[in-house]
C-alpha cells in the first residue's frame, strides 16, 4: 500500500510551489520592466531587481530600484513600473492558479 503525506507535508509542498513561482513570477516582471523604464544614464535600468522573501506564513515579491533615490520619482511621472506589473496582473494571477492547483 502506498504511504500518504500528513497534512503539513502537504502544506509545506505547497508553500515551497507558491515560493517558487514567486521567484519566476518576479524575474519575468523584472525582465518586462527593464525595457520600460526610461534611460538616460542606465543607472536606474540596471538597478532594477526583485526579491521574495518568505515570511513563512506570506510569501511578499518586491520589484523595484534599490539604491536609487530618484527611481520613485521617475516611476511617478513615466509608470514606467506600475503599469508594467498592472499590465501583467493577470498573467500573474494565472500563474499562482497553475502552481497551486497541480
Amino acid at each position: 500500500m502506498a504511504k500518504g503525506i500528513t497534512i503539513d507535508e502537504a502544506k509545506k509542498q505547497m508553500h515551497d510551489k507558491a515560493v517558487k513561482a514567486m521567484q519566476e513570477i518576479g524575474m519575468e516582471l523584472e525582465a518586462q520592466v527593464k525595457p520600460n523604464t526610461p534611460v538616460l544614464t542606465g543607472t536606474l535600468r540596471r538597478s532594477i531587481t526583485n526579491k521574495v522573501d518568505d515570511k513563512g506564513d506570506k510569501i511578499e515579491l518586491e520589484i523595484g530600484s534599490y539604491g536609487v533615490i530618484y527611481a520613485y520619482v521617475v516611476d511617478q511621472q513615466r509608470g514606467y513600473l506600475e503599469g508594467t506589473i498592472d499590465e501583467n496582473l493577470e498573467a500573474i494571477r494565472r500563474k499562482m492558479g497553475e502552481v497551486l492547483s497541480k
